[in-house]
């Protein structure tokens, strides 16, 4: 299974036991879904279950186990994170690791290249919105190899901030670049960014896995809107 490589792509998101579910279903209304480990442990779901439904996708998956201070759900040991992406690694699509956390991860890295997988290089500013200087250190951090997507996840509190996130799609066309705006005005930016490029648009299958994330019954919404749609 690949994952797509069209743009943009709707992201469904699973936090929950239940949303596990959706791993399984032949139709979902998003182009691939992204598991979020550290939510799923947090809620007591096993390794061994998770795990489990993976192996019996129908749909391209996005494996992530975010960290805490980048908005997860988990305390995580280095090693202990590195060796669970590595168990789960087989039976996904791509990966989402922190550039923060990309030099401690880096065999993580080079197996899934090694092996196919598409590379999701992330950066959050969970609590406030992020500076000119935080973008254009992530972007200095980013090394654009194939297969390799840089995502930027921030707070937007006031119109700068979305102009800002937004410079950041505009300034960069020729690098695959996701960009999405947290807190009260997550969704209406999503529509703005998903207009300018924005390779991916996240949205929520089973519960919101960030501030102000919708659905991704109205992220396709969105993307219609925008003549987007595929």
């Amino acid at each position: 299974m690949k994952f797509p490589e069209n743009s943009p792509v709707v992201l469904g998101t699973i936090t929950t036991p239940t949303g596990l579910r959706y791993l399984a279903r032949k139709f979902v209304s998003a182009d691939a879904i992204e598991v979020r480990v550290d939510a799923l442990l947090a809620k007591k779901v096993s390794k061994e279950k998770i795990e489990a439904a993976l192996k019996k996708r129908q749909h391209p998956v996005l494996l992530t186990l975010r960290i805490p201070s980048e908005g997860g759900q988990r305390t995580w040991n280095v090693k202990e994170r590195r060796e669970l992406f590595l168990q789960l690694l087989p039976y996904v699509d791509a990966i989402d690791v922190e550039l923060a956390t990309m030099r401690v991860m880096q065999p993580v890295i080079d197996k899934a290249r090694r092996t196919g997988k598409t590379v999701v290089l992330s950066a959050h500013a969970i609590r406030k919105p992020a500076s000119p200087a935080q973008i254009s250190r992530w972007v200095g951090e980013f090394d654009p190899q194939p297969r390799t997507i840089l995502k930027v996840a921030a707070q937007i509190k006031a119109w700068r901030d979305l102009q800002q996130l937004a410079a950041l799609l505009v300034n960069q066309p020729d690098w695959p670049v996701a960009v999405m705006g947290l807190g009260p005005y997550a969704a209406q930016s999503r529509s703005v960014l998903a207009a300018l490029g924005s390779h991916f648009v996240y949205g929520y299958l089973d519960a919101p896995a960030a501030p102000g994330q919708p659905s991704v019954a109205a992220v396709r919404k969105m993307v219609a809107a925008v003549n987007l749609g595929k």
